[in-house]
């Protein structure tokens, strides 16, 4: 045993010893809840409320945990029960009214026989064991969509780390539970989890802290590091900050934000479900949002825009997802609509133009992610495992919220997220709740506007056809077409007409294949936009698409080719790369492989500049390259470890294929650059120095078959 276990275990006999009270460390009440991450193997009989007393003491340096928990739960005539455990765990003891009683345990099943006596009414049953968290933690992970990187359970002196699903207490499989749970571990190492926090306090080298969970979870998560603790009250909410010492500094501006947020969204969606909301800094880089807390790595941490864009959507979760909890089965509509009044809402209050530029980037997200044969309906999303998930659920999610929106007006629509709320807190809640309120705070049927949106997968693809002009003493006249593809929707589609400066608008319904309009002009017209601001989700035209990163990543024909100008050492971090976009089976070629037949009916992506520059197409204006320095924007780049990644419009003689360039400088410029380039993902160029990204920005997109400029002769084509 090392060392400080043997000096921990021996504080803690100390204080058992000297029967320690913990109701006399000062606390501050605190309350949180968390969404099960993992599911349980199955039980053989279960109670569907149970109760834990729970104590756990923690051993960073051994990576090491002891529990005794203390279940109450009504078996209802079942004469045994299994529960999860982690399955390295060893079972000390299993008793019931303080004697033992049969158990086994095999592959995270703890399965218990009950006595005859104990099979009706009320039991209590207390398990005894000890376990190992070591899941490896990664340094610098790759980009994915699993926020886990595919960690549930670590415990070490960097911090512990511990979701349901990696079976740290005895869970019934499929049970709501309330817990209480008392934490001790090593002096300054403090812990947070759900619930209202009864005491914390150290004595005698030993840190414990003690938490209340009257709220039923589906499963309890734990985390605790060298914690140093700021607090302050905002409203009668507890709000916190659970930062590393060096981290501490930033905790100032995390509390401010928080009470902002909260007041925010207080005046939107209603009372503040908890008592608390805690920041907490993990050890690994995590974005997590759990019902009280957020769970943030220190390199997420520290990031400037954190504050401005991912607190907020954690908090707006204590309203949708952990305050209204979502029906899984009948579709996950809380991301869409968290994503809405948090990501969505922040770029409207900015300005008009950054809200309509959000919503354009939901649609080239929709058109460069998600392919048909990939498309779903929102009623079938659960959660994100791959980008085309996420676009789906966060993305057209959000935008049937605006749609709904523009549909019934701001007064109405508030309103109704706060009857959904009001009347579905702490209950499950489907995409038929949010009719039902937003129609009756409107006054209209929204059902089939929500049956169109929700049930079906896809979007409406537009066009204009035919547009005229005519002109005669009292102005001009504008007809046109404009036309759905199969399968069609029901929709109300805004048309703005352009005049030598004055802008009329008007709406249209389109119901079908066709949908015929005539607008009038005092002046000439000089261009018809539909949809001017982005508020109608559909799927765009390629011409509207710019080529962006996510084109690389959504591609399903991609190949990578280095080049030969391309130094040996610089060609591991490009399969870093791939995996990080999504293309872990994309084809690696070298370039003397790279025939143009072998490219045919690809996108291609280059690691280094091919040695026929003709294969990248035209460069746009402004970009120059060579194998050792680039310009961009007038700006010159030609240190060792600068890189530049860009993806350019087509591949010559074939314009609706993508090609991709990421040209390190230096073999050092290669993984810092490579690990990071998959977050920017609605750009077409990146510019890297030393990992550090110094400039990005997106290509124009060609035209749009919803734009029509007008000739002087009235006649052209969009």
């Amino acid at each position: 045993m090392p060392k400080s276990e043997k000096r921990l275990c021996k504080a803690l006999k100390g204080l058992e010893m000297g029967k320690m009270s913990l109701q006399s460390f000062p606390g501050t009440i605190a309350a949180a809840c968390f969404f099960l991450f993992g599911t349980a193997p199955p039980a053989l009989a279960a109670s569907p409320v149970v109760h834990h007393d729970l104590v756990v003491t923690l051993y960073p340096e051994a990576q090491r945990l002891t529990g005794t928990d203390t279940v109450t739960l009504t078996p209802s005539g079942a004469g045994h029960m299994t529960f999860a455990l982690a399955q390295g765990a060893r079972i000390i003891n299993v008793s019931m009214e303080e004697k033992a009683i049969p158990f086994t345990f095999e592959g995270g099943g703890l399965h218990i026989l009950l006595p005859k006596n104990g099979r009706h009414g009320e039991i209590k049953v207390a398990v005894s064991y000890e376990a190992f968290f070591r899941d490896a933690v990664p340094e610098d992970p790759v980009h994915t969509e699993d926020p886990s990187y595919g960690v549930t359970g670590v415990i070490s002196s960097e911090g512990t780390f511990l979701l349901p699903g990696a079976g740290w207490y005895p869970a019934l499989h499929d049970s709501m539970a309330t817990f209480r749970l008392q934490v001790r571990a090593p002096a300054g190492y403090k812990a947070v989890t759900a619930g209202r926090r009864l005491a914390q306090g150290t004595r005698a080298g030993v840190s414990t802290s003690v938490w209340d969970i009257k709220r039923a979870l589906h499963g309890l998560s734990l985390s605790a590091g060298s914690y140093v603790v700021r607090e302050r009250d905002v409203q009668g909410i507890a709000v916190s900050t659970y930062f590393f010492p060096e981290d501490d500094h930033l905790a100032e501006r995390y509390l401010e934000k928080t009470a902002n947020y909260l007041d925010l969204y207080m005046d939107l969606l209603g009372p503040y479900p908890f008592d608390k909301f805690a920041v907490v800094e993990n050890f690994f880089p995590t974005g997590y949002g759990f019902r009280s807390y957020t769970l943030l790595g220190r390199t997420v941490l520290r990031l400037p825009f954190i504050l401005e864009t991912s607190l907020g959507h954690e908090i707006a979760h204590a309203w949708w997802g952990n305050g209204v909890l979502v029906d899984h089965e009948r579709g996950n509509w809380c991301e869409g609509l968290t994503t809405y009044v948090a990501d969505h809402l922040y770029k409207e209050r900015s300005s008009p133009e950054e809200g309509r530029a959000y919503r354009l980037n939901v649609l080239r997200d929709y058109a460069a992610l998600v392919p048909q044969e990939e498309d779903l309906p929102l009623e079938a999303f659960t959660h994100r495992f791959s980008p085309s998930t996420r676009t789906v659920g966060y993305g057209k999610g959000a935008m049937v919220f605006h749609m709904v929106r523009r549909l019934v007006g701001d007064e109405a629509f508030w309103k109704g997220l706060k009857a959904v709320f009001r009347e579905k807190c702490f209950q499950k809640a489907t995409w038929d709740d949010f009719a039902i309120a937003l129609g009756s705070s409107s006054g209209s049927n929204l059902k089939p506007f929500f049956r169109q949106w929700v049930t079906r997968p896809g979007a409406p693809t537009l066009a204009l056809e035919n547009v005229r002009t005519t002109e005669d003493p009292q102005g001009w006249t504008v007809t046109g077409v404009l036309t759905q593809q199969r399968p069609y929707y029901d929709l109300e589609v805004s048309l703005r007409l352009e005049t030598g400066g004055d802008k009329k608008k008007t709406k249209i319904s389109s119901t079908g294949r066709k949908a015929f309009f005539t607008l009038r002009s005092d002046t000439r017209p000089e261009r018809l936009v539909v949809d001017p601001h982005v508020d109608l989700f559909r799927r765009l035209d390629p011409s509207e698409v710019p080529p962006t990163v996510n084109g690389i990543k959504g591609s399903k024909s991609l190949v990578a080719v280095v080049a030969r100008s391309l130094l040996p050492k610089s060609r591991d971090g490009f399969s870093r790369l791939l995996e990080g976009l999504g293309q872990n089976k994309t084809p690696l070629l070298l370039e003397d492989e790279a025939t143009p037949l072998r490219l045919k009916g690809h996108d291609v992506l280059y690691l280094g500049i091919p040695g026929r520059k003709a294969l990248l197409a035209t460069l746009p204006e402004g970009l120059v390259i060579s194998p050792d320095r680039f310009i961009l924007n007038g700006v010159a780049y030609d240190a060792p470890e600068d890189a530049l990644f860009t993806v350019l419009a087509h591949l010559p003689g074939d314009d609706r294929r993508l090609v991709g360039l990421f040209l390190p400088l230096s073999a050092k410029a290669v993984p810092r650059a490579a690990g990071k380039i998959p977050h920017y993902g609605k750009y077409s160029y990146l510019v890297f120095r030393k990992g550090i990204n110094e400039a990005k920005g997106t290509w124009p997109a060609a035209t749009s078959p919803l734009v029509h400029q007008f000739t002087c002769q009235g006649i052209s084509s969009p």
